[in-house]
């Protein structure tokens, strides 16, 4: 009499587990850069949004209102929320504003009850891109750019 066993061999099981292995090696490197580039447009995201916020608290206080970031800690401040916002340690912000006074590494954009803004720039760079965050000081509006690094 034969008898059939249903299951596998350790052969098969360490056959599988190889091929997996390999698979791994390879699939893994090649997810780092997505998800730092995820993590750059991420924060870009986040930025971007917050200052809006802040513009519309401003409109709608009838006050100023500060969007304050801090370049060398990777965090930003927004009006009526006392704790900070981080942002990813791979991303490289800076901060360009018509006050050129920053104080260890931190800067504002204030936006006024008009909708105006003292205007700037958010740039925040990671994974080979650059992108761009404008607050027009006309306006106070909130623009996103993506820069190619050639």
């Amino acid at each position: 009499m034969v008898c059939h066993s249903r299951g596998f061999t350790l052969l098969e099981m360490i056959l599988v587990l190889v091929v997996a292995a390999m698979l791994a090696v390879v699939a893994v490197p090649n997810i780092q850069p997505a998800i730092a580039s995820m993590q750059l447009r991420s924060a870009t995201q986040d930025v971007a949004s917050a200052l809006r916020y802040t513009r519309g608290e401003a409109l709608s206080r009838g006050r100023v209102a500060e969007f304050v970031l801090n370049v060398n800690q990777h965090f930003y401040k927004v009006p009526g929320r006392h704790k900070p916002y981080g942002l990813p340690p791979v991303v490289k912000v800076s901060l360009f504003t018509a006050d050129f006074l920053m104080s260890e590494g931190q800067g504002s954009i204030i936006f006024y009850p008009d909708g105006s803004a003292s205007g700037g720039r958010v740039t925040l760079d990671g994974a080979g891109k650059s992108w761009l965050v404008d607050v027009n000081w006309l306006t106070g509006a909130v623009v996103i750019r993506e820069v190619t690094n050639d």
